[in-house]
């Protein structure tokens, strides 16, 4: 009987109080502090959590690009020199791999090529407010 009643009062502190449960919770953050779990959320969760808040509160930027969407358009537009330049040298690429491999299948890439940069142009040209 003199064990029992050692044992139940080993986790009673004298009182259940609000400060002796903040005092309690205070003791206890180095171990929570070596948890491994707590660790990584405070790497995975809290900190880039708390950047990202700091980022979206300080960072106010203008756009520095605008000035240069019309010269983006005549760069990378549909009519645009460089898109000519482009499908030259996709030409000349393919001629080079038929050298290479003596297969006239390697032809067929000059549409696909062709295709595909028409679309990252008109993409570019979309995104540069064109």
């Amino acid at each position: 009987m003199a064990e029992m009643s050692v044992l139940n009062t080993v986790g009673t502190s004298g009182s259940n109080g609000l400060f002796s449960r903040a005092v309690a919770a205070v003791k206890r953050v180095p171990a929570m502090l070596n948890n491994q779990t707590a660790k990584a959320l405070f790497k995975y969760v809290a900190m880039p959590l708390a950047l990202f808040l700091i980022a979206r509160g300080v960072a106010h930027a203008e756009d520095l690009t605008a000035a240069g969407k019309q010269d983006a358009e005549d760069t990378f537009g549909q009519d645009s020199t460089m898109m000519y330049y482009f499908m030259i040298a996709e030409v000349v690429l393919v001629f080079l791999a038929y050298f290479k491999t003596h297969n006239p299948a390697t032809f067929l890439l000059i549409p696909v090529f062709i295709v595909v940069t028409k679309i990252i142009f008109t993409i570019i040209a979309a995104r540069s407010g064109g």
